[in-house]
C-alpha cells in the first residue's frame, strides 16, 4: 500500500471517529505531535507509541465533537503526504465553537503511518481555550451530549449531536 492510500484509509477511520481503526493503520512507534503549546489543551505536544496515541485521540473525542472535519490532501511524495483540514469543533462542556484551518504531514513507512504532525494557529487555540476557562471557573457550563457507544449518565442528556464528517473521495494526482 502506497502512503497516499495509508493515509486515505486513515483519514476516512479518523473521520468516523473510529479510534481503533485510525490506530490499525499505525507502527507501533508512531509519533503525533500537535504543535500548539502543552498548556493550551491537554493532548498537544507529542504522544509516542500506539498506546499514547490511542489516549490522545480518545482525549479529543471527550472534549470536543466534530461537526465538521474536511480533509483534503493537497502533495505527497514519496512516503510523505499533506493535508489541508477546514474544521468546527465543538466544545462538549461548554458548548463554544472552535472553527479554523490546519495543515498536516503525514510520513508512512513500510504501509504503516510512523509520524502526524497537526500545524494550526496557536493564538486561535489558546484564545478559545481561556474562553473555555472562564467559563469553566464561571461554572457556566453545559451538559454535554452523550458520547455515542458510551451508556448515558442519569445526568447526560439522551440526545446527541450528530457531528459532520468529510466522507468524499480526495483529490487524485
Amino acid at each position: 500500500m502506497n502512503a497516499r492510500s495509508v493515509i486515505e484509509a486513515v483519514i476516512k477511520a479518523w473521520s468516523a471517529q473510529d479510534v481503533e481503526t485510525t490506530i490499525s493503520h499505525c507502527s507501533d512507534d508512531v509519533v503525533y505531535a500537535l504543535h500548539i503549546s502543552e498548556q493550551a489543551v491537554p493532548f498537544a505536544g507529542a504522544s509516542e507509541g500506539k498506546d499514547a496515541v490511542r489516549a490522545t485521540l480518545h482525549m479529543m473525542l471527550e472534549m470536543f465533537d466534530y461537526l465538521r472535519f474536511d480533509q483534503r490532501i493537497v502533495g505527497f511524495s514519496g512516503e510523505v503526504v499533506r493535508v489541508q483540514t477546514q474544521f468546527k469543533l465543538h466544545h462538549r462542556r461548554t458548548g463554544e465553537n472552535l472553527e479554523g484551518s490546519m495543515r498536516t504531514i503525514f510520513t508512512v513507512k513500510d504501509g504503516l503511518m510512523t509520524r502526524c504532525d497537526e500545524y494550526l494557529d496557536e493564538g486561535l487555540v489558546e484564545t478559545f481555550m481561556r474562553l473555555v476557562r472562564q467559563r469553566e471557573a464561571a461554572n457556566d457550563i453545559v451538559a454535554p451530549p452523550r458520547i455515542s457507544g458510551r451508556p448515558a449518565s442519569s445526568k447526560a442528556p439522551e440526545s446527541r449531536l450528530e457531528p459532520k464528517v468529510c466522507d468524499k473521495a480526495c483529490d487524485k494526482p
